[in-house]
């Protein structure tokens, strides 16, 4: 058998949790997906309840290749446990699915989140939260910066976990992952990442004396942050009731915090207002040419003027699908108009600037 079993942010057994460590066969600790917060702690809280058995400590490629894991759970009871959730880790995930393969019994002892800390811990909903991130000391990262985007396009807050590396004892600081959204920000240019952008930081939760901070990214050189293991959320749309949880929690007026999502605009809809415009523009330019042309052709013309009439259609079926919330139709709407003109000047009917 396998169990996996979570001791939580606070890195503390549960009942449950010590009642299948008793009777395990064999322990592991693994502690690359979470910092130890108190090692001595921990290990006298275990040891004193497991009585003379052996708590292991393993790192990630242990329980990556898992091979020594699966052999010793064929025939015995063997334990997994780490802070946290135990199934939050995707190498856990496909741990316990390799046993299921292999026909070995799988249990899991589930415990308190660090996703689920985060949010309670400032007063935020729960169900407000959108996609996790997960932030990295590369430079530049278009991924993490796309999905805040995604996130603030709903209203949403984005958890941001930031990088632990157990064999160098490295921390990716809140400073960094900020400098690494800003130079994605310079590329993409989407404007969530500004000096007035509101960003919260939680220091050491689980511990006995967590720091918990709201500040703006302008205000980044001053704040003091608190020391690793940190998380960070880069909140969405606040409600009153959010406002004033987190306020009262981080010594702010609820009046103070700013809203993430007032400068975003759909990509969307920033396509269509350049390129609406763009094509009225050109719409115009193509009817005085087509004015312009000698009397002769006014047979021409009329077919001329059903064009323009199809142009305009869909310039109007796009704002009624952007307004509708159909924001991909709204844009091929502006493409067919497009279409529609660039075929008169490319068969040399009509000749306008766009």
């Amino acid at each position: 058998m396998l169990v996996f079993i979570g001791i939580g942010v606070e890195q503390s057994p549960s009942l449950r949790a010590i009642q299948e460590l008793k009777t395990c066969d064999v322990i592991y600790f693994e502690s690359y997906t979470s910092p130890v917060l108190d090692d001595r702690a921990l290990l006298d809280t275990t040891s004193g309840q497991m009585g003379d058995k052996i708590i292991e400590k393993v790192k990630r490629e242990f329980v990556e290749e898992g091979w020594k894991i699966l052999q010793q759970a064929k025939t015995k009871k063997v334990a997994l446990v780490s802070s946290g959730d135990p199934l939050v880790a995707t190498t856990h995930q496909d741990l316990r699915t390799r046993a299921i393969h292999e026909r070995i019994e799988t249990r899991v002892v589930h415990a308190s989140s660090i996703l689920t800390a985060v949010g309670g811990e400032f007063g935020l909903h729960s169900y407000s939260f959108g996609r996790i991130v997960t932030m990295t000391e590369e430079p530049m990262q278009y991924t993490a910066y796309n999905t805040i985007y995604q996130n603030l396009l709903a209203g949403l807050h984005s958890t941001l976990l930031l990088q632990w590396d157990e064999s160098r004892n490295f921390f990716l600081t809140p400073d960094r992952a900020i400098k690494n959204l800003e130079s994605a920000e310079k590329d993409i240019k989407y404007g969530i990442i500004r000096p007035k952008t509101l960003f919260l930081t939680a220091s050491r939760l689980g511990s006995d004396s967590p720091t918990l901070r709201a500040s703006l990214i302008e205000e980044l050189p001053e704040v003091k942050i608190g020391e690793p293991p940190l998380v960070m959320v880069i909140p969405g749309s606040l409600h009153f009731t959010e406002k004033e949880a987190l306020g009262a929690i981080v010594g702010r007026d609820p009046n103070w915090f700013p809203d993430n999502t007032e400068a975003i605009q759909k990509l969307s809809r920033s396509m269509l207002d350049r390129y609406s415009s763009k094509t009225k523009g050109a719409l115009q330019r193509a009817r005085k040419a087509a004015l312009a042309l000698s009397s002769e052709k006014g047979e021409q013309k009329v077919r001329f003027d059903q064009v323009f009439e199809n142009v305009e259609c869909y310039l109007q079926d796009s704002l009624r699908f952007m307004n509708e919330g159909k924001e991909e139709l709204a844009v091929l709407s502006i493409g067919y108009a497009e279409g529609l003109l660039d075929s008169l000047r490319f068969a040399g009917l009509v000749e306008f600037e766009w």
